[in-house]
């Protein structure tokens, strides 16, 4: 890059053969060169200001200034380094770097600091196309300039801690001053407020219990924090802040009024004085953190407020439930016992007393005031299946005890009572059951033998209701009748068969006789003599397969195959 002076304005531009450099190590060499050759004429600069700061404190090493030099000198080695410029103003020296594309690396950082010289770095990488008549004006006041070492540090930085020391001591000062106050401040500590009765009631004295050290409460710490978990976590429909709950306990005189506002810095102080402490409101806000995080208090709503958790309802609730929980349990078992009692006569029971049975041992070292009293539901639930087994047994008929356990309650004589009178019960309507049998079976066997009589006669139907039968499966009609009503209606049917056998014996004898008469008629009106149509009648004929016509002729079909047979028939045939 050479000075070229243009048309319009002069500046520098590339050469047009370099020997190989390229363009920007050309321009960087050319700029630092004019920049140092620049300072070196006009031996003054615009210092950048420095200040060292530790957030609360403020120290200037160096005021922004012009400052003028007594010499400079180009690229003179210092040491290990080659400064752009060193520059000297009777015995202090002042190193600057340009910077035109890369600023000095931590190396030269490093060894810049070792020298314990103030050095300067100024940037020149926005300046690389500026017209030479800006340029120097830039170099030497507006291009940014930013310390890298200043040998004035380390005394400001001592001066920020000595500043320190006296906030520091000065806050402690009030610390102590406050702390001197507090034996008159706090409260006594052994007192039990009704807040603190009421969380331990509720379940809630573990949750209440002391965290660190607070001072400037004139209340037990479990008190106030109490009042928070009922008052706000329980109570509070709409949800509550911490602020909110501190207005509260001060409301209540609970905080000493030196200690209810304390700073963040004088609250260090205290803990630099008197150790690990809390301030009232840290105290708060650590129990509410400590509270949100257990599930104790919750977060919720468009305000983000504080609001009672679900582990807060269901621990209250489990202690209401564990301090009702005997009271509920004796009188689940006084149910029960009544139960069973309401089965047993008043002289076996008039000398029962509940809660005398509730300390006895009812056996395999059961103590029912024990099993009430107990944490846990095992021991309780078995004695509860047991009474409740017991109370079935009683309510049964007849009314046994399981296993034989009475578990101490007076119902041995009752069961035996009842045992005897279901016995007795029972012996009778056996008793009844077979007179009835009895009754019915001779009812039936009359109710048969009536028909029987009448159809053959007393003396055959005696013989016919023993008489031992076929389709009465092998049994006479007066054990089938007597077996019950529908076998009496089996040997009702067995009697209308024999009636109806007889019928058609009837019938059939009848016809036979008609049979006879016609063909003895016809006989003797073919032999013209009786006496031979008998003798007839009587002989064995061949036509009949050697039957007498008297035997054969049975209806009217044998009465015509006979009449067939009479001499006079054959003649005419």
């Amino acid at each position: 890059m050479v000075a070229h002076k243009g048309p319009y304005r002069r500046h520098f531009q590339h050469a047009a053969e370099a020997d190989g450099a390229t363009c920007s190590s050309a321009g960087e060499t050319a700029l630092h060169k004019f920049a140092k050759e620049t300072l070196q004429r006009a031996l003054k600069l615009r210092l950048e200001g420095l200040t060292e700061s530790d957030g609360r404190h403020s120290v200037v090493v160096v005021k922004e200034q012009e400052f003028e030099f007594d010499d400079a000198v180009l690229e003179k080695r210092e040491g290990d380094i080659v400064p752009d410029v060193v520059c000297r103003k009777g015995d202090r020296i002042l190193y600057v770097e340009f910077k035109v594309t890369h600023g000095c690396d931590s190396e030269k950082l490093e060894k810049l600091r070792r020298l314990g010289v103030g050095a300067l770095e100024i940037d020149l990488s926005r300046y690389r196309d500026c017209p030479l008549a800006e340029l120097g004006n830039a170099i030497l006041t507006e291009a940014p300039r930013v310390w890298l070492h200043n040998p004035k540090i380390p005394a400001a930085r001592n001066r920020l801690e000595e500043l320190e020391r006296e906030r520091l001591a000065a806050i402690d000062e009030k610390a102590r001053e406050l702390l001197a106050k507090l034996p008159t401040l706090q409260g006594p500590a052994s007192t039990v407020g009704v807040w603190e009765e009421a969380a331990a009631l509720r379940g809630l004295a573990d949750a209440v219990s002391p965290g660190r050290r607070a001072i400037g409460f004139a209340v037990r710490e479990q008190e106030w924090k109490s009042l928070v978990l009922l008052q706000f976590g329980l109570v509070a429909v709409n949800g509550f802040t911490v602020k909110e709950a501190f207005a509260a306990i001060k409301k209540e005189g609970w905080v000493a009024r030196p200690l209810a506002f304390v700073s963040d810095e004088v609250a260090d102080g205290l803990r630099r004085v008197a150790g690990d402490i809390v301030t009232p409101w840290e105290a708060l806000a650590e129990f509410i953190e400590k509270m949100k995080k257990a599930g104790m208090l919750m977060v919720s709503g468009p305000g983000r407020r504080l609001h009672g958790g679900r582990l807060l309802r269901t621990t209250i609730r489990s202690a209401i439930e564990t301090r009702e929980r005997p009271a509920r349990r004796t009188e689940e078992l006084k149910r029960l016992v009544d139960r069973i009692l309401l089965r047993v006569r008043k002289a076996y029971k008039e000398n029962f007393d509940f809660r005398t049975w509730l300390d006895s041992d009812i056996g395999d070292g059961t103590v029912p005031a024990a099993t009430v009293a107990s944490e846990t539901e095992d021991s309780f639930d078995l004695l509860v299946e047991r009474l409740s087994t017991l109370s079935k047994g009683m309510s049964s008929y007849p009314p046994h005890l399981p296993e034989g356990m009475t578990l101490g309650l007076p119902v041995l004589d009752e069961v035996a009572d009842r045992e005897k009178s279901r016995r007795e019960s029972e012996d009778r309507r056996d008793r009844e059951a077979a007179e009835t049998v009895k009754r019915e079976a001779d009812d039936r066997e009359s109710r048969l033998l009536r028909p029987a009589t009448a159809a053959m006669g007393a003396e055959a139907a005696g013989g016919w209701m023993d008489l031992l039968r076929d389709d009465l499966q092998g049994v006479s009609p007066r054990v089938m009748a007597r077996r019950s009503e529908a076998d009496f209606w089996k040997a009702v049917d067995a009697l209308d068969r024999w009636r109806e056998a007889q019928r058609i014996e009837i019938e059939r004898e009848e016809l036979k006789a008609d049979s006879l008469a016609k063909l003895r008629k016809a006989a003797r009106a073919d032999f013209k003599r009786d006496d031979y149509a008998d003798l007839w009648m009587r002989q064995p004929h061949k036509g009949l397969s050697g039957t007498k016509p008297e035997e054969y002729c049975v209806d009217d079909a044998t009465l015509a195959a006979c009449v067939a047979l009479l001499p006079g028939s054959l003649r005419r045939r």
